[in-house]
């Protein structure tokens, strides 16, 4: 590490060195603190939004794809910096550092204000290729519309929490989600039924609650940089556009984010089959997704830290501690993924009950979770396998193995079950996890042979 990491070993976030489990520990702890929270609250808006009826529920699950692509927009900004500020630090080279996360945050408004023009246009647009009609669609357009309004907010919420991974700070990191979440709990059954002057706006109110919770997390992050308790430290009034740092920025971003809005994409695709067994198996995709949202968080997380790690490490020239890291999240991920999956399998309808009773939704929605938690541990596998890509810098073959995954696999693999067999809407659920085992394999095999030439490169 020639010079010291002189920002990781100021806030004692130095991952060169040290028990490996115990910094994964230690990183994964709080995303998944921030992430079982969020979950929390989805699981209770989606309870909310159930009081609604079925065509509620599954004007949500409509928004799920595109939030899905949001997100990956926004990662464009916030995975690629994290990344890069992790190699820095991780070379001693602290004030390039400093500046890309000026340049992240620039990035995020620009991407932000195109987003929200392009969404606020099509929303109506996009809704109708789904599939939805009457008033699911009504109800889904009037939700997603006011999800596209708050895109600012958002990807510059997503920007500034990638400055804080990216220098090991994973605690504040939860913490604006505790601001985030906690709101939204709040807000959520007041603006959906109503209380005192506020007026019950259904699933309008639940968007509207999002919208203004990530508004408050985003106020807390402000005031976290701005107040010098962070460890990189950026003043926006001395901005000066850097392009050697955007096109690193990119370089795993744009990959990554490609890699996300192809899954986000494939959600499309998996919506409208659905749609063709009925609005309850559109709703019970929505609940299986927010159950399974919940269970892979300890694969989540263990792989967000493995960009931190990974990058820290990678940028010090620890290849070897690169290499142990590897195994060791993957063995993590695996275990606590299998133990969750066990547990969904085993009590299907006291899940899938505690949000809806209707009976053809009830039953779509078992049959989901005695299909998806038999491959959660080689979801989790893979997500290591492309998180550890991304701390290396090279997204690209985290791109490729998603394009395997759904294009080879995923979507091929649904339209033959559901078109060509009795399977009915179990022929999506199984096409999800064949495509999961996908990700495992190919992702596994794709790291362990990008890491030999590494070793043979540097030896040489």
């Amino acid at each position: 590490m020639a010079g010291g990491a002189q920002l990781a070993q100021q806030n004692k976030r130095d991952l060169t060195t040290g028990s490996i489990p115990k910094k994964l520990i230690r990183l994964a702890l709080p995303i998944m603190g921030g992430m079982f929270l969020q979950t929390i609250f989805n699981i209770v808006d989606t309870f909310f939004v159930s009081q609604l009826g079925h065509n509620a529920i599954a004007a949500v699950s409509m928004n799920m794809p595109i939030l899905f692509i949001l997100i990956a927009m926004g990662n464009a900004v916030a995975v690629g910096t994290s990344s890069y500020i992790a190699r820095s630090i991780g070379a001693g080279e602290d004030e390039k550092a400093r500046k890309t996360a000026s340049q992240a945050i620039t990035l995020a408004v620009i991407l932000g204000i195109v987003a929200t023009i392009i969404g606020v246009s099509f929303a109506p647009y996009i809704i109708s290729f789904m599939g939805a009609e009457g008033e699911l669609y009504s109800l889904a357009v009037e939700y997603t519309s006011i999800i596209f309004w708050g895109n600012l907010i958002f990807f510059l919420f997503l920007a500034l929490d990638g400055v804080l991974r990216g220098e090991g700070d994973m605690k504040t990191s939860m913490m604006k989600q505790v601001v985030g979440v906690g709101f939204n709990i709040l807000l959520d059954p007041i603006f959906i039924f109503g209380l005192g002057p506020v007026p019950a706006m259904g699933v309008a109110g639940a968007a509207l609650a999002i919208v203004l919770s990530r508004f408050l997390g985003l106020l807390f992050l402000v005031w976290h940089f701005s107040t010098g308790r962070s460890t990189i430290k950026f003043n926006m009034t001395k901005f000066v556009f850097e392009s050697e740092i955007i096109k690193q920025i990119m370089a795993v971003g744009l990959p990554t984010s490609a890699s996300q809005a192809m899954m986000s994409l494939t959600l499309f695709v998996y919506n409208r089959l659905a749609s063709g067994f009925g609005d309850e198996a559109v709703a019970a995709l929505g609940l299986g997704f927010r159950i399974d949202s919940l269970a892979i968080l300890p694969g989540i997380a263990i792989g967000i830290s493995m960009v931190t790690m990974v990058g820290q490490n990678y940028g010090a020239g620890e290849l070897e501690r690169v290499r142990r890291s590897y195994w060791t999240a993957q063995a993590m991920a695996a275990g606590f993924m299998a133990s969750v999956g066990v547990f969904l399998f085993a009590f299907p309808e006291f899940f899938i009950g505690i949000f809806s009773q209707e009976q053809d939704v009830m039953s779509h929605g078992v049959s989901y979770l005695r299909i998806l938690p038999i491959f959660y541990p080689f979801l989790g596998s893979g997500l290591i396998s492309a998180h550890s890509f991304q701390g290396l810098g090279k997204a690209i073959p985290a791109l490729i193995i998603s394009l395997i995954r759904v294009g080879l696999v995923g979507i091929p693999l649904a339209l033959f079950l559901t078109s060509q067999t009795g399977l009915g809407a179990s022929g999506i659920w199984l096409a999800l996890g064949l495509s999961d085992f996908t990700f495992f394999g190919v992702g596994m095999l794709w790291f362990k042979s990008t890491f030999k030439r590494m070793t043979r490169f540097v030896h040489s």
